[in-house]
């Protein structure tokens, strides 16, 4: 059974996604700067031991250390597939509201507009 038009948006699970879509893509956001150094770090030190097995084979290395900002494992793929995600939560949650109001126009309450019995 559908929700009546006066139910509230929280008893949407779209709502729910799209805000804890939305909250995702602030948090990221927010940590983005600190991802960086961090997995830059991690990387480096994964190069690093790569290198010494690479220089005792007596090969050269040739693959550049990673930095703050070209990483080998980067947040946009997280970025679009969270983006993505609020988006179509929000279009599904906002065109479902919106078909909610226009089958029960303001006004008319779905539980009173039945036939009434008269005497």
């Amino acid at each position: 059974m559908p929700p009546s038009a006066t139910s509230p948006i929280t008893d949407s699970p779209w709502f729910w996604m799209y805000l804890f879509g939305t909250a995702a893509l602030v948090a990221l956001a927010l940590a983005a700067p600190k991802y960086g150094p961090r997995q830059a770090q991690i990387e480096r030190e994964y190069q690093g031991r790569s290198r010494a097995v690479q220089n005792l084979n007596g090969v050269e290395p040739n693959l550049p250390l990673s930095t703050a900002e070209r990483t080998l494992v980067p947040l946009r793929p997280l970025f679009f597939v969270l983006a993505g995600i609020t988006a179509v939560a929000w279009f599904i949650f906002w065109s479902g509201r919106r078909r909610q109001r226009a089958a029960n126009p303001a006004g008319s309450d779905p539980a009173t507009s039945s036939s009434r019995i008269t005497a």
